[in-house]
């Protein structure tokens, strides 16, 4: 895969179909940069029941980052490291040192970055975006999809994923493990963490207003068509060319 966004290690083409790509890379992405490249620093990572597996909070780990492991405060080779799942964030530093209690006596630290908003989760949400517009703008429903939607369809259809990804960003931040992404102190994620999530409502209330607009508009679904001239305007323009003697 890959070609990367400038700065960042966000795989394009990930999507399955070159108008997903176009969609994700060209117009969304840009938007949600930030979100699709969060740096998690120094992290400990928790062994898992079978005594090989080490977990990092987050999963959809961007491949392409130079990740770092420490394990007991010292730096392990990356080569050492087996197994990793990029998907949940998962690897194996062997061996484990495990008390006589059962307990691991090691302990390992992780520096990675992931994405957000992975190539699946925004095919999913532009597919909702096409939903709504197809029963939502002004006019009688239709049933396009991404692949047969029309082109200018699309800056509508991104402003409504955007939306979406604002409000999911919403619904995730009440859950506290989401607030720790914002590094913010402790105090900030019991009460809310200050104007992070007025911030995130702006966002999605713009991009919904756009939206609006543009499917209140009578022509966004039929364009500017004119009816056939019929066989009564070429009489009204040419005359019925009748003679009286």
């Amino acid at each position: 895969m890959p070609i990367y966004f400038p700065g960042t290690y966000i795989p394009k083409a990930a999507g399955t179909s070159t108008k997903y790509n176009h969609l994700i890379d060209d117009l969304l992405t840009p938007r949600i940069l930030t979100f699709r490249q969060i740096s998690i620093n120094d992290e400990p990572a928790a062994l898992q029941t079978d005594g090989t597996t080490w977990k990092s909070t987050y999963g959809n780990w961007l491949a392409a980052f130079p990740f770092r492991f420490r394990k007991n405060g010292v730096p392990f080779p990356n080569a050492s490291v087996a197994n990793i799942s990029y998907t949940y964030g998962t690897f194996e530093a062997n061996p484990v040192d495990m008390g006589a209690d059962n307990r691991p006596r090691d302990w390992v630290e992780v520096t990675y970055e992931f994405d957000y908003f992975p190539a699946p989760v925004l095919q999913g949400l532009l597919d909702m975006a096409v939903s709504v517009v197809n029963t939502g703008a002004f006019g009688p429903p239709t049933n396009y999809a991404i692949a047969t939607m029309p082109e200018w369809w699309e800056g509508v259809v991104v402003d409504i994923a955007f939306a979406l990804a604002m409000e999911r960003l919403l619904l995730d931040y009440e859950l506290w493990r989401y607030r720790l992404i914002y590094a913010i102190g402790p105090n900030e994620v019991y009460n809310g963490g200050g104007d992070i999530a007025a911030q995130i409502e702006t966002l999605k209330r713009n991009a919904e207003e756009r939206a609006a607009r543009t499917l209140d508009n009578e022509k966004f679904k039929t364009g500017n068509y004119l009816a056939r001239p019929t066989v009564f305007y070429y009489e009204s323009v040419r005359g019925l060319g009748g003679t009286s003697g």
